[in-house]
């Protein structure tokens, strides 16, 4: 057999297969020596299972990963410029300063996924079509309600300061991502959807159809939430003998930022609260209604999340390192659970957080009966 000197050899394709972190990065390597013009092979893992592995910084450039599952995988700052991730499962991976520029995405799932500083420059981002080999589908696009099947679907991913120069973005979804400070000067945008998206700045004025950043008045409103919830934070403290418990439903948070830090908001009545991006850390947090509220990006690092109830609220990219997360015991015996709705990215979060035995609370039962 002959081997072009000047060209390496491919590797053969494990289609379809399972592959473990110690033959992924074999395989790395290999296609690595193969962009150095050293021997090597490249990589051609077409419908590959490559779930929670990690090849973050590599050189995967011109790697074939079409059809291949990568979800939750660490790919930050890994190089896949002109790669092909045709109709590739993406979700919930972190691309961070990832290269993805002038790659083939048509049809790829990006949902949830972390692609801050990303670079997508040039990249092929329209919907995919959907390939029958022996009557069977090979490869299965995205659908939204907004553009016809086999759209690339960004919903939920972090976009901030990501660039999509001149990319192809016809009918792609971004239904409530977080893209401020991204760049997509050039990009054809036909029947892209933005709905409830987070933007920011000029962004924001070029796409039209995100949620609108906090305006004058409702930066005057958010002073006069503050004074409530410091109100709350001391009727909390002082094991209800002073200040009054406080229900702020349906709010816009976001202009306080990082003023709730350490704050104790046990109880606290938030349903359908904007804060995307507040700062919760150190809260207490027990027995706290969030349902339906907007906490994408929101952090919760160190609070106390004891029976905290996020019902159908938006937890994307939220972090949670080092919460407690665990059910409640009032002094009255009543049993107030943490709740949130199932969903993989959520659960993958939560495992940042201390998962600790019920806990008895005292001020908070009081509320309910007499103790």
């Amino acid at each position: 057999m002959h081997i072009d000197a000047h060209r390496p050899a491919e590797a053969p394709s494990p289609d379809g297969s399972v592959i473990n972190q110690r033959a992924l990065t074999r395989i790395v390597a290999d296609h690595e020596r193969y962009l150095a013009r050293r021997q090597g092979a490249r990589a051609r893992l077409p419908n590959a299972r490559l779930d929670d592995l990690d090849i973050a910084g590599h050189d995967l450039s011109e790697a074939d990963l079409s059809g291949a599952s990568l979800r939750n995988a660490n790919l930050s700052g890994v190089n896949l410029s002109h790669a092909s991730l045709y109709c590739a499962d993406l979700t919930g991976c972190d691309l961070r300063g990832a290269r993805l520029d002038h790659a083939d995405l048509r049809g790829a799932a990006f949902r949830d996924a972390d692609l801050s500083n990303a670079v997508m420059d040039h990249a092929d981002l329209r919907a995919a079509a959907v390939l029958h080999l022996d009557g069977m589908p090979k490869f299965r696009g995205n659908e939204h309600a907004e553009a016809p099947y086999g759209a690339v679907d960004f919903s939920g991913a972090a976009l901030r300061h990501a660039s999509f120069r001149h990319a192809k973005l016809d009918n792609a979804n971004f239904t409530d991502a977080l893209i401020e400070d991204a760049s997509f000067q050039g990009a054809r945008l036909r029947n892209t959807c933005f709905r409830d998206a987070v933007a920011s700045g000029e962004t924001a004025k070029a796409l039209g159809h995100v949620l609108p950043a906090p305006n004058a008045a409702a930066r005057d409103r958010a002073r006069l939430v503050f004074s409530t919830l410091l109100a709350h934070h001391e009727w909390f403290s002082s094991n209800g003998k002073h200040g009054q418990p406080a229900a702020i439903d349906h709010e816009d948070l976001r202009p306080l930022g990082d003023a709730l830090r350490g704050l104790c908001l046990a109880g606290i009545s938030a349903r359908d609260v904007i804060a995307v991006g507040v700062d919760f850390s150190g809260c207490q947090l027990q027995a706290a209604k969030f349902d339906g509220a907007d906490l994408r990006a929101a952090v919760f690092n160190k609070a106390d999340l004891s029976g905290t109830s996020f019902r159908r609220a938006k937890l994307a990219h939220a972090t949670f390192k080092d919460a407690a997360i665990r059910d409640l015991i009032l002094c009255t015996g009543q049993v107030v659970n943490f709740t949130a709705d199932a969903r993989a990215g959520l659960k993958a979060q939560l495992g940042q957080a201390r998962i600790q035995p019920n806990t008895l609370i005292a001020v908070l039962g009081e509320q309910q009966g007499s103790c």
